[in-house]
C-alpha cells in the first residue's frame, strides 16, 4: 500500500507512507524510469489520497524530468524527477526494504507551480493508524 497526504502542517509539505508492498512497487517501477531510453518516461503506480475527512483512490505519476517538480491534482499526483533523485528514492526504498523504516523521513524538495516555497516530500514507513484510514 501507498498512501500520501499534502499537509497536515504546510500545504507545502507531501508525505508518502509505505508499506513492504507499496516500497517494492515504487522501487520497480523507479528502476524502470531509470532505465527508460526516453528522457521523458513515466510511471504509473495506485495509491491512497488522504484527505482531510476522507480518503480516495488516486494514481502516482512518476517521471524522468531535468528538474524536480510535482504537479497535484484531485485524482493524482506527478512527480517529475531528475536522475539523481530516482537514484535518492531508489536508495531510501531499498534502505526501507532492509530495515523497516525511512531515518529520516526527508526525501527531497519539489518545485511546483503556483507555490512560494518548494515542496517538501517524505517518506514514511505505514504506519497502523495511517493504514486503517487508508483503508488498509
Amino acid at each position: 500500500m501507498i498512501a500520501y497526504r499534502f499537509g497536515p502542517h504546510s500545504a507545502d509539505e507531501l508525505s508518502f507512507w509505505f508499506d513492504r508492498v507499496g516500497a517494492e512497487a515504487m522501487l520497480a517501477a523507479m528502476r524502470a524510469l531509470a532505465s527508460a531510453d526516453r528522457e521523458e518516461a513515466s510511471e504509473d503506480l495506485v495509491a491512497t489520497r488522504l484527505h482531510e475527512a476522507s480518503v480516495a483512490v488516486a494514481r502516482i505519476v512518476l517521471a524522468r524530468s531535468a528538474e524536480d517538480a510535482i504537479v497535484k491534482s484531485e485524482t493524482a499526483v506527478r512527480l517529475s524527477m531528475a536522475d539523481e533523485t530516482i537514484d535518492y528514492a531508489m536508495f531510501k526504498l531499498r534502505e526501507f526494504l532492509a530495515t523497516g523504516d525511512f531515518s529520516p523521513a526527508e526525501f527531497a524538495a519539489f518545485v511546483r507551480e503556483g507555490r512560494k516555497y518548494d515542496t517538501q516530500v517524505y517518506f514514511c514507513r505505514l504506519d497502523e493508524q495511517t493504514a486503517l484510514r487508508a483503508g488498509g
